[in-house]
């Protein structure tokens, strides 16, 4: 008699038994077994394509950076041309053509690289599908291509070599993915001509081309950029993609070039051809940067010569910045890193290096990206913080370097660390946690080593702009100051003052530090500013200079007139003269200059009691607020005649003349009052 079966378990000899694909005998019954990596043929289809398509959406939301579609391809394309660097040796040229077309918004690359065998190419779209080994290779986990032939509607793509020759497209991917309703299609490949001349020209490597577009893919315009030349496009590429490839230190220089061709929307076309994949190093762009060896290796030689290893040549003083490069060792050597022995770990099991660049000002950022990148203004493509690289590529977005103290200096340094072998997330998001760990504690001990030679080595941040594109000859700056002197000329046209010539001695905006100290002083001496008595000027000590506050007879010359006498107090509290205790000045060409030497701990804004400046910046707007002395609503809170603003922030105070809002208001006091009300309103921002 056949054993009866217990509730929800089917007979042992029922049709239904426990008898599957494989089995074995347990206790009389036969217990079924199968591979859960096999799907099998008798799983409903519709139930695989959800899944799938599931699984395709979780990979699509892994991608969320504005350069991974660019960084896929790139990366790919680079792969392979490295495969083909092993195969083919010596005689092998390997290339990189890259196109992007703003009108048409789309994105194209052709490589002479390996190419695809046939079934490689009829699978590699599908997800966890890939052909790299890891360690060598810049990705290894089989989502990049997914995310390309799913995260956009057009991808068109080919290949040639290895006997086999293809090219195809495939249509609505994304769309089919964000369809809710199952009412979309699945889309397949279909082939079709190839639309390329340059992979037409090639013997062996692929081609790929996206066009942008669709509700959820990023980007959705290529515009979103504002980059319209290939000059522009080469530092974005540079900086935040695989084309921008970090070497190991010692490595070989890579025998890789490309071509960049850039289609504006109104058709016009510029262009850059062999140009080597190279990471964008500060350094190599700044000038005015030296390597931080270069000056201890002097110091080592004058030691042993018995010369002062503190006497440095004037080379390296004045600089826009200092960088170093850190291999393994190196890292090792440095005391906060080798006595942890977790970070210590993983800088020896990943091969870690770095590199570290430190800035005298985080104005070299935006310099750099106005001036010489010529990208949106603001856009700091390039900027303090810290990379994280892997396998020669970049990964991921800058991360803030944790600085405990002076974290000012967190936007002055850009750090990378370069990881072999490593494992990052799936897309490109970033690194597992003790990866992550190690590099911040890198990153700091960089910053650490580099700031302690800021006041030796760098320029004095004084707010103004930075020039580091190039070098100005003596006669090419004179014929620029005179070109500046007649496109900015400096005018006060107040007949009360500076008689009987009625002008005054500068006769050009400033352009430095240094002018509005000359500038400054000839406002005192031609009795513009009648509250400031100076004691003395220093640009070597901590802070610039000693004042007095002053109240001289007589003192009919401080009371505030609006037409002789704009500058001066509402009502004079005192009945004589009066000296204050020595007070401490600071110059700027930039109040913000003076705010990030706050926020780095370079000085302290308990000890400054006057900040003069030609241009208030915008930095002071996170942590102070601003009352305006030339409103005139305020003159009643002018404590001393030619101040122009105080800055407030808790229990500090800080008396401002802002040299550029002062001249505009001697020029026109009610034609300033609507500007000062709406900068200042309300005591600030």
């Amino acid at each position: 008699m056949p054993i009866p079966a217990e509730a929800g378990v089917p007979n042992a000899t029922s049709p239904g038994s426990l008898l599957g694909p494989k089995g074995s005998v347990q206790g009389g019954a036969m217990a079924v077994t199968w591979d859960p990596l096999q799907n099998g043929n008798d799983i409903d289809g519709e139930i695989i394509a959800a899944a799938q398509k599931r699984q395709i959406k979780n990979i699509l939301k892994s991608y969320v950076g504005m350069y991974d579609s660019f960084s896929e391809l790139l990366q790919n394309a680079l792969d392979a041309l490295d495969r083909r660097c092993s195969e083919d040796g010596d005689g092998y040229k390997p290339k990189l053509w890259i196109r992007i077309d703003l009108a048409e918004n789309s994105f194209s690359v052709v490589d002479n690289g390996v190419g695809f065998k046939e079934k490689e190419f009829k699978s590699f779209l599908a997800p966890n599908i890939s052909f790299k080994d890891g360690r060598k290779t810049r990705g290894n986990k089989g989502v990049g291509a997914t995310y390309i032939a799913y995260g956009f509607d057009s991808l068109t793509f080919a290949t040639k070599g290895n006997g086999y020759l293809f090219c195809g497209e495939m249509l609505g991917g994304r769309t089919w993915v964000d369809d809710e309703n199952g009412i979309v299609v699945r889309p397949v490949v279909e082939e079709t001509l190839s639309s390329s001349q340059t992979f037409d020209a090639i013997d062996r490597g692929s081609y790929f081309r996206i066009v942008f577009g669709g509700v959820n893919s990023r980007p959705k315009s290529l515009s979103w950029y504002q980059a319209t030349t290939a000059e522009q496009w080469l530092y974005l590429l540079l900086i935040r993609t695989p084309l921008g490839s970090v070497p190991f230190i010692g490595e070989a220089e890579s025998k890789v070039t490309f071509d960049l061709e850039v289609i504006s929307q109104d058709g016009a076309v510029t262009s850059i051809s062999n140009a080597p994949p190279s990471y964008m190093f500060p350094h190599l762009k700044i000038k005015a940067s030296i390597n931080l060896k270069d000056v201890l290796d002097y110091q080592e030689k004058a030691l042993k010569d018995g010369k002062d290893p503190g006497a440095l040549p004037s080379k390296y003083s004045k600089l826009n910045g200092i960088y170093e490069f850190f291999d393994t060792g190196k890292l090792l050597e440095m005391r906060s890193l080798g006595v942890d022995e977790d970070i210590s770990r993983v800088i020896s099991e990943f091969s870690v290096e770095a590199y570290g660049y430190f800035s005298y000002s985080t104005s070299i950022w935006d310099q750099l990206n106005d001036s010489v990148a010529k990208l949106r203004r603001g856009y700091r493509i390039l900027r303090g913080g810290l990379q994280l690289a892997n396998n020669r590529m970049i990964q991921g977005d800058l991360i803030v370097i944790p600085l405990t103290s002076n974290t000012g200096y967190q936007n002055q340094a850009h750090i990378l660390v370069h990881f072999k072998g490593a494992d990052p997330d799936l897309g490109r998001k970033g690194f597992q946690p003790e990866l992550r760990t190690a590099a911040e504690a890198i990153s700091v001990a960089i910053v650490n080593r580099h700031k302690q030679w800021r006041s030796k080595l760098l320029k004095t941040d004084s707010g103004a702009k930075p020039e580091i594109s190039k070098e100005l000859e003596l006669h090419e700056w004179v014929k620029q100051q005179e070109k500046y002197e007649s496109d900015n000329p400096l005018v006060i046209e107040n007949k009360n003052f500076f008689a009987p010539v009625r002008e005054i001695s500068i006769t050009s905006i400033p352009q430095s530090e240094q002018d509005v100290i000359v500038l400054f002083s000839q406002l005192i001496a031609g009795g513009v500013i009648r509250g400031i008595r100076l004691l003395a000027t220093n640009q070597v000590r901590q802070y610039d200079g000693i004042f007095k506050f002053s109240i001289k007879e007589p003192l009919a010359n401080h009371v505030f007139d609006k037409m002789t006498n704009p500058l001066g107090v509402e009502e004079l509290h005192h009945d004589g003269e009066r000296v204050s205790a020595p007070k401490i000045l600071e110059y700027k060409h930039s109040l913000d200059g003076l705010i990030r030497e706050f926020e780095n701990g370079e000085k302290s804004e308990k000890d400054v009691h006057l900040a003069v400046v030609w241009d208030i910046g915008e930095e002071w707007k996170r942590t102070y607020e601003a009352l305006s002395l030339l409103d005139l609503d305020n003159i009643h809170q002018r404590d001393f005649h030619g101040l122009t603003h105080v800055l407030s922030s808790g229990n500090t105070r800080l008396y401002l003349i802002v040299l550029k809002e002062l001249v505009a208001y001697l020029n026109n006091v009610d034609g300033v009052q609507d500007f000062q009300k709406v900068m200042y309103g309300g005591g600030g921002q």
